[in-house]
């Protein structure tokens, strides 16, 4: 994936992971923190908005709360297919 690019949208892969394991308290979270407001960070994430020195800073936290969520979500499904492959087996 590319690096974020002021005068530029985001990466259109950036903006599905973005869209997918982020939510409006992860966005206002990361307004309260960086001073980005929450119309432009979602701007942003839509592609609507470039990238700008500005925002960039709330991108990049929106990015790792991004990475967070997947991470857990991605440990909730292995622990969901292991208790459910225990359930199936024993039928």
């Amino acid at each position: 994936m590319e690096i974020l690019k002021h005068g530029q949208p985001i990466s259109l892969q950036l903006s599905d992971y973005l869209k997918e394991f982020t939510t409006p308290e992860d966005i206002a979270n990361v307004s309260t923190e960086t001073g980005v407001s929450i119309s432009t960070l979602n701007y942003v994430k839509r592609r609507a908005n470039n990238v700008s020195e500005g925002n960039e800073k709330g991108i990049i936290l929106l990015a790792r709360k991004a990475y967070a969520n997947a991470e857990y979500r991605r440990k909730f499904a292995m622990k969901a297919k292991k208790e459910l492959k225990t359930l199936v087996e024993s039928i």
